[in-house]
């Protein structure tokens, strides 16, 4: 779900289970497309994967996701 606050979703995705849901939330921010100025995008760790850092950073968002523990190069 891409939400602009805690009470307004802007668009959602249902997905299977066992589909992971980093996919779906790619998918989303492409759906959604560049906003018109620089905006925070909160994640989760589910979303800290390379391609999808990348591809908010190509949109003009800033990811803001906890890297996981097991990464060699962590981000602050």
């Amino acid at each position: 779900m891409v939400a602009a606050d805690a009470r307004t979703a802007i668009t959602f995705s249902l997905s299977p289970g066992q589909a992971h849901d980093a996919p779906e939330g790619r998918a989303l921010l492409r759906k959604l497309g560049s906003p018109d100025r620089p905006l925070h995008l909160l994640m989760d760790r589910a979303y800290e994967g390379n391609e999808t850092r990348q591809l908010a950073l190509d949109l003009g968002f800033i990811p803001v996701v906890p890297p996981l523990s097991t990464r060699i190069e962590p981000w602050e």
